[in-house]
């Protein structure tokens, strides 16, 4: 991904300046400029990525967060199917 917030560190920073940001208009700004930073502020979701050993093995799961902006909430519309399909093919797996 080329984007602005392509890295987890570049979107932890973005989060940082939105904060700061909103917390300007809150105090100086009117109803409208709060609105517009709040409308540019992200989603939180929890994740979850394997883990993998020095020899390269899966060796779990951990959980960790990340930021879904509005600019890029487009870029993954069938999220969920994607989820269903990966837990489907683990209980498969699981099951086999």
């Amino acid at each position: 991904r080329d984007g602005v917030h392509s890295s987890d560190n570049n979107k932890e920073e973005t989060v940082l300046l939105l904060e700061s940001w909103q917390s300007f208009e809150s105090e100086h700004g009117d109803a409208e400029t709060l609105r517009d930073v709040e409308s540019k502020m992200p989603k939180q979701v929890k994740r979850r990525r394997a883990v993998r050993d020095s020899a390269g093995e899966e060796v779990g799961l951990e959980e960790y967060y990340d930021y879904i902006f509005p600019d890029e909430a487009g870029a993954a519309p069938n999220l969920k199917l994607l989820q269903a399909a990966y837990k489907w093919k683990k209980q498969k797996t699981d099951q086999d």
